[in-house]
């Protein structure tokens, strides 16, 4: 608009009779047109419309509109086939004319040019003469159809491709989620990691510093894990992810990708706080654990939260980013290191108690409960007015002579919570992809959209529903999306 005031500006006339200058303008465009409709034949007219609707096809509706094309996708893909076969034939047809009369004895002068030329597919017989009464050159008018035969191929061949599983994702070990990196490929925000999908449940121990974390890690593994330090005074100054099940107990080989895998989340959160705060967690330990019975789920010894560092960027973001990325988080509370800091609670106001974080209070001690001073720091984790009560809360006494038996028994009760948590985790993993898919269906976009957009509705209506038991296609097996 600031252009065309401009313009009107630095000319008074046209500024002085715009409405003048307005129907020239529309009139001439009429005029032009109509020159155009009486001058042309009609193949010529027929061109210019598949021209616009091939056109149209490929920059508009497949790649950014591409739920207008799924809601009329019979229409168009039957119109598409039809101009493709009305090219294909006229095509064929020009092409045998030049063919028959290039084969003839009496060949016109002004096709032996083109003789067992490629550009002959290109041409047509001449329809003119010039003044001396001879065939002028050849008109290109079956180049035009060459190249709507190109575009309709491109269109159909896009919308075939839709119905096929990308290459990389059909002998992949977790075909959905593949699938989903595949679709959600330019949300880099919501694209998963496949670990996170679907490899071991993370299960992260966090806290007040001097808490018992460690001690109830190794606790549960049976033993000390290679780097565990447990002494009265804060121990755990790395984040540590323990990769479990491994053939081997220490920090995990540089050549071991397979057990890198698991813990792999912590390079990546390490490349996000790099952007955000300037300087990366230096802080981080990969640690292969011997311990079998939990070989489903990676466990994370995070340092006691201290107050001082929370205006740390590089410290805090890393912190709450590990956190958002564990599927189940462990709070450990006892009452000698109680206070919970108002910055580590801020990051569970979000959470759901019970289904992504529990409390467990550590030391416990019979005859010396405090309820109400836990009731008081947990107030800070929530919104609500949840009261803890000593039935509902995880309890872990002290590891002494007085409480040995007890101490066994709330590790096994620990331990068949943990084992409990896998199939919810994956069934939540399972319903945030099918929430992610939801959001940003109407914004994809690109060339492989209706691709992506018929992937994303087989993974919300089949794949990703809980509810709904596997398909086991064997089209599926050859990548086919039937």
């Amino acid at each position: 608009m600031s252009i065309a005031h401009s313009i009107l500006d630095s000319t008074p006339i046209v500024s002085d009779h715009y409405q003048l200058v307005a129907f020239f303008g529309v009139l001439s465009y009429i005029l032009f047109l109509a020159h155009w409709v009486v001058s042309t034949d009609w193949e010529s007219k027929l061109n210019c419309c598949s021209l616009i609707t091939a056109l149209t096809g490929i920059l508009y509706l497949h790649y950014s509109n591409v739920l207008f094309l799924l809601k009329y996708e019979l229409f168009c893909v039957a119109a598409w086939i039809t101009f493709l076969y009305f090219h294909v034939s006229i095509w064929k047809s020009n092409y045998e004319k030049v063919r028959q009369a290039l084969n003839t004895s009496t060949i016109i002068a002004s096709l032996k040019p083109y003789q067992g030329s490629i550009v002959g597919y290109l041409i047509c017989l001449p329809n003119t003469k010039n003044a001396s009464g001879q065939w002028n050159p050849p008109p290109f008018s079956n180049g035009t159809h060459v190249v709507l035969i190109f575009l309709y191929s491109v269109l159909l061949f896009l919308h075939c491709l839709a119905f096929f599983t990308p290459a990389s994702c059909i002998m992949d070990n977790s075909q959905n989620c593949c699938r989903y990196n595949f679709v959600m490929n330019k949300f880099d925000t919501q694209s998963l990691n496949m670990n996170y999908c679907s490899g071991p449940v993370r299960i992260g121990f966090t806290g007040a510093w001097s808490t018992g974390k460690t001690s109830i890690i190794s606790a549960l593994l049976g033993h000390n894990y290679s780097t565990a330090q447990i002494a009265p005074a804060p121990t755990t100054d790395k984040f540590v992810c323990l990769a479990l099940g491994a053939t081997y107990s220490d920090p995990i080989r540089s050549d071991d990708y397979k057990l890198r895998e698991n813990c792999e989340v912590m390079s990546h959160l390490n490349d996000v706080t790099y952007k955000m705060c300037g300087q990366s967690q230096p802080n981080v330990l990969d640690v292969a654990d011997l311990n079998e019975e939990f070989r489903d789920f990676v466990f994370f010894d995070m340092p006691g939260f201290q107050g001082e560092y929370a205006n740390d960027c590089t410290y805090n973001s890393f912190y709450s980013q590990l956190l958002d990325r564990m599927d189940f988080n462990f709070v450990v509370w006892d009452v000698s290191h109680g206070k919970i800091e108002n910055a580590f609670a801020n990051f569970f106001l979000e959470k759901g108690h019970g289904t992504e974080y529990e409390l467990i209070y550590n030391r416990f001690e019979d005859d010396n409960s405090n309820m109400a001073f836990l009731n008081q720091q947990y107030g800070k984790m929530s919104k609500g007015h949840e009261i803890l009560s000593e039935g509902y809360v995880l309890k872990l006494h002290e590891n002494s002579t007085r409480y040995a038996e007890q101490f066994q028994n709330d590790i096994l009760l620990l331990r068949s919570k943990i084992l409990s948590i896998n199939q919810t985790v994956h069934d939540r993993r399972k319903m945030s992809m099918k929430d992610a898919l939801i959001r940003f269906r109407e914004k994809i976009s690109g060339y492989d959209s209706l691709r992506k957009v018929k992937i994303a509705d087989r993974l919300i209506e089949q794949d990703l529903n809980i509810h709904l038991q596997p398909r086991q296609s064997i089209f599926r097996r050859f990548g086919v999306e039937l």
